[in-house]
């Protein structure tokens, strides 16, 4: 009996932790840096999946310094779903900046990603196949960022163009993460 009650109490404590989504839109949303993130691909939201594996989300915010530069990457994958389960990939860089000069009101443009702040996109790729460029390009709005405890959020948007000319419109981005 009291396996069971225990089985039962584990099972309540794992589905009552859903992170709740971001929902910049909504005058009464509250930035915890438990939103995560989310899109649209050509219309299609993604967003990002729970791994049982103990990694937890499948996002991540972070600022590393690389090459002698600093840079903040927001990168997610969403899985897909049945009966496909196609993957899809964002990857977000932001190049020469650090968490103390990140301000609330702060754009971004996102275009070439050679030296510059770029936005990219895969589907079912080991490599980014779709990228921003000099004339598919976009933006990342910074919205909230609580320094004290490494939160920011804001919302993005952008064109990425393929090899052979072939646009995937990113929009209705949004995220609330911690760093």
């Amino acid at each position: 009996m009291k396996l069971k009650i225990i089985l039962i109490l584990c099972l309540i404590g794992l589905t009552s932790c859903e992170v709740s989504s971001v929902d910049t839109d909504d005058p009464n949303y509250v930035f915890d840096g438990r939103g995560g993130i989310k899109c649209k691909a050509n219309g299609e939201l993604l967003t990002s999946d729970y791994s049982f594996g103990g990694t937890g989300y499948s996002e991540e915010l972070q600022f590393v310094p690389w090459n002698n530069e600093n840079y903040m990457s927001i990168y997610f994958r969403d899985k897909g779903h049945s009966p496909d389960y196609i993957s899809q990939w964002i990857n977000i860089e932001i190049v020469d900046v650090i968490p103390e000069t990140v301000q609330v009101g702060n754009i971004y443009s996102l275009e070439s990603e050679l030296d510059s702040n770029s936005g990219k996109y895969r589907i079912n790729s080991p490599d980014y196949n779709y990228s921003t460029d000099d004339q598919n390009t976009g933006e990342l709005k910074i919205l909230y960022h609580d320094l004290e405890n490494r939160i920011l959020g804001g919302t993005f948007e952008y064109d990425a163009i393929d090899e052979n000319g072939v646009i995937v419109e990113i929009r209705e981005g949004e995220f609330d993460m911690k760093y």
